[in-house]
Protein backbone atom coordinates (compact mmCIF):
# COMPACT_ATOMS: atom_id res chain seq x y z
CA UNK A 1 0.00 0.00 0.00
CA UNK A 2 1.37 3.57 -1.02
CA UNK A 3 2.03 5.67 1.69
CA UNK A 4 0.31 9.14 1.03
CA UNK A 5 1.49 12.52 2.93
CA UNK A 6 -1.21 15.14 3.15
CA UNK A 7 -0.66 18.71 4.40
CA UNK A 8 -3.68 20.40 5.98
CA UNK A 9 -4.40 23.74 7.81
CA UNK A 10 -6.95 23.98 10.95
CA UNK A 11 -7.97 26.88 12.18
CA UNK A 12 -10.10 27.09 15.84
CA UNK A 13 -10.40 27.98 19.08
CA UNK A 14 -9.51 26.69 22.83
CA UNK A 15 -10.79 27.85 26.10
CA UNK A 16 -9.48 27.79 29.46
CA UNK A 17 -10.20 29.02 32.72
CA UNK A 18 -8.38 31.88 33.81
CA UNK A 19 -7.27 31.99 37.54
CA UNK A 20 -10.65 30.60 39.65
CA UNK A 21 -13.25 32.91 38.17
CA UNK A 22 -16.84 31.27 37.65
CA UNK A 23 -16.83 28.63 34.93
CA UNK A 24 -18.65 31.02 33.07
CA UNK A 25 -15.80 33.31 32.40
CA UNK A 26 -13.48 31.32 30.16
CA UNK A 27 -11.21 32.78 27.66
CA UNK A 28 -11.25 31.67 24.50
CA UNK A 29 -8.16 31.70 22.39
CA UNK A 30 -8.08 31.32 18.30
CA UNK A 31 -5.37 28.78 17.07
CA UNK A 32 -3.93 27.20 14.11
CA UNK A 33 -2.75 24.44 12.92
CA UNK A 34 -0.26 22.35 10.25
CA UNK A 35 -0.54 18.68 9.71
CA UNK A 36 0.93 16.11 7.75
CA UNK A 37 -1.10 13.10 7.72
CA UNK A 38 0.35 9.63 6.91
CA UNK A 39 -2.52 6.73 7.00
CA UNK A 40 -4.23 7.75 10.43
CA UNK A 41 -1.68 9.26 12.00
CA UNK A 42 -0.28 12.45 12.15
CA UNK A 43 2.47 15.26 13.22
CA UNK A 44 2.92 19.29 13.06
CA UNK A 45 3.21 22.53 14.37
CA UNK A 46 0.72 24.76 16.07
CA UNK A 47 0.36 28.11 17.54
CA UNK A 48 -2.05 30.52 19.33
CA UNK A 49 -2.62 34.01 19.30
CA UNK A 50 -1.55 34.25 22.88
CA UNK A 51 1.53 32.69 22.95
CA UNK A 52 2.60 33.17 19.75
CA UNK A 53 5.09 36.29 20.47
CA UNK A 54 6.52 34.70 23.67
CA UNK A 55 7.90 31.63 21.77
CA UNK A 56 10.88 31.44 18.73
CA UNK A 57 9.30 28.72 17.51
CA UNK A 58 5.36 26.86 17.48
CA UNK A 59 4.19 24.04 19.59
CA UNK A 60 4.51 20.55 18.31
CA UNK A 61 1.48 18.23 17.78
CA UNK A 62 1.00 14.63 17.08
CA UNK A 63 -1.87 12.39 16.81
CA UNK A 64 -4.21 10.24 15.34
CA UNK A 65 -7.39 10.05 12.89
CA UNK A 66 -9.71 7.11 13.58
CA UNK A 67 -13.25 7.60 11.58
CA UNK A 68 -14.80 10.22 13.57
CA UNK A 69 -12.49 10.45 16.44
CA UNK A 70 -9.45 12.96 16.43
CA UNK A 71 -6.95 12.69 19.20
CA UNK A 72 -3.33 14.27 19.69
CA UNK A 73 -0.69 15.74 22.09
CA UNK A 74 0.27 19.23 21.83
CA UNK A 75 3.64 20.01 23.57
CA UNK A 76 5.25 23.98 23.76
CA UNK A 77 8.64 24.52 23.08
CA UNK A 78 9.25 24.63 26.92
CA UNK A 79 7.04 25.98 30.06
CA UNK A 80 5.63 28.92 30.67
CA UNK A 81 3.30 30.95 33.12
CA UNK A 82 1.61 33.96 33.23
CA UNK A 83 2.63 36.82 36.20
CA UNK A 84 0.42 39.26 37.64
CA UNK A 85 0.19 41.23 34.91
CA UNK A 86 -1.34 38.45 33.12
CA UNK A 87 2.22 38.71 31.00
CA UNK A 88 3.91 35.37 29.65
CA UNK A 89 6.55 34.45 31.42
CA UNK A 90 8.91 31.63 29.90
CA UNK A 91 11.29 29.00 32.17
CA UNK A 92 13.16 27.38 29.04
CA UNK A 93 14.79 25.19 32.18
CA UNK A 94 11.49 23.45 32.38
CA UNK A 95 9.56 21.17 29.64
CA UNK A 96 5.89 21.90 29.27
CA UNK A 97 3.83 19.32 30.18
CA UNK A 98 1.90 17.60 27.10
CA UNK A 99 -1.60 18.54 26.43
CA UNK A 100 -3.90 15.94 25.37
CA UNK A 101 -6.85 16.41 23.26
CA UNK A 102 -9.80 14.60 22.09
CA UNK A 103 -12.44 15.23 19.19
CA UNK A 104 -15.12 14.50 17.26
CA UNK A 105 -15.71 15.82 13.68
CA UNK A 106 -19.09 17.25 13.07
CA UNK A 107 -20.38 16.10 9.51
CA UNK A 108 -23.01 18.66 9.52
CA UNK A 109 -20.82 21.79 10.79
CA UNK A 110 -17.81 20.68 9.25
CA UNK A 111 -16.04 21.14 12.53
CA UNK A 112 -13.84 19.00 14.80
CA UNK A 113 -15.13 19.54 18.64
CA UNK A 114 -14.20 18.33 21.85
CA UNK A 115 -12.19 18.73 25.31
CA UNK A 116 -8.43 19.11 25.86
CA UNK A 117 -6.91 18.00 29.36
CA UNK A 118 -2.96 19.16 30.98
CA UNK A 119 -1.46 17.74 34.06
CA UNK A 120 0.24 21.19 35.53
CA UNK A 121 1.57 19.73 38.75
CA UNK A 122 2.40 16.65 40.53
CA UNK A 123 2.76 16.49 44.14
CA UNK A 124 3.65 13.18 45.88
CA UNK A 125 1.83 12.78 49.46
CA UNK A 126 1.97 10.26 52.29
CA UNK A 127 -1.42 8.96 50.47
CA UNK A 128 -0.22 9.16 46.89
CA UNK A 129 0.39 11.42 44.20
CA UNK A 130 -2.00 14.81 44.77
CA UNK A 131 -2.37 16.21 40.76
CA UNK A 132 -3.45 19.50 39.74
CA UNK A 133 -5.32 18.89 36.28
CA UNK A 134 -6.65 21.80 34.01
CA UNK A 135 -9.11 21.29 31.10
CA UNK A 136 -11.22 23.43 28.64
CA UNK A 137 -12.97 22.73 25.33
CA UNK A 138 -11.80 23.32 22.31
CA UNK A 139 -13.19 23.50 18.44
CA UNK A 140 -11.44 23.82 15.06
CA UNK A 141 -11.98 23.57 11.50
CA UNK A 142 -9.97 22.55 7.99
CA UNK A 143 -9.12 25.60 6.06
CA UNK A 144 -7.66 23.57 2.92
Amino acid sequence: MKTVHLKQHWKGYFTYLEGYETIEQYKQVEFTMEITLTDNSFIGTSTDAESRHAFDKPATVKGFIDDEKISFVMKYPCSYYKDNFRKIQLDKSSQHPDIHYLGFFDNDKKTVSGNWEITIFIEQTIEGDLEEVSNGEFEMSRIN
